[in-house]
């Protein structure tokens, strides 16, 4: 008799689009800089010295899990970051990863996915889409002027 296989569930909860995630000593998280939706820069290209995705997760049992990640830009298809990871989860339940990316360069605004996929899947676990969006001053968009 064949024996069944069982397989980890993991499940995506929500994802905050940040600048940065700090942890304070009693466990709480500070969450700076959220983009609510678009993330306004002020020239292109620009470099973020950050970005930071603050993902909750569920899962049903404990493990170590690989991951890959990559930011693309929708329109051009362009990948802008990508990396790997790996997370150990102690006991089944919600648990947070905040996923910080560093020197994130824009060429373009547009949307962007972010897409976070488990090494042994064929599609991303979720993704994220997020705006960027060309930020001017007021007065170069043509504003009111004060003096």
């Amino acid at each position: 008799m064949k024996e069944r296989e069982t397989f980890m569930t993991i499940t995506h909860k929500w994802t905050l689009v940040c600048d940065e995630v700090r942890q304070e000593n009693n466990g709480k998280f500070i969450v700076i800089g959220l983009y609510t939706p678009n993330l306004a820069i002020p020239q292109i290209p620009f470099t973020m010295p950050y970005l930071t995705f603050f993902t909750c997760l569920e899962t049903d049992r404990p493990g170590d899990f690989q991951f890959r990640m990559k930011l693309t830009h929708l329109e051009s298809g362009r990948t802008v970051w990508e990396g790997f990871g790996g997370m150990g989860v102690k006991q089944p339940g919600i648990g947070v990863l905040p996923i910080r990316l560093p020197s994130v360069q824009f060429q373009s605004a547009g949307v962007y996915t972010f897409s976070f996929t488990l090494v042994d899947q064929p599609v991303p676990l979720f993704t994220t889409d997020f705006a960027v969006i060309l930020n001017l001053p007021a007065q170069e968009r043509g504003g009111p002027i004060s003096g």
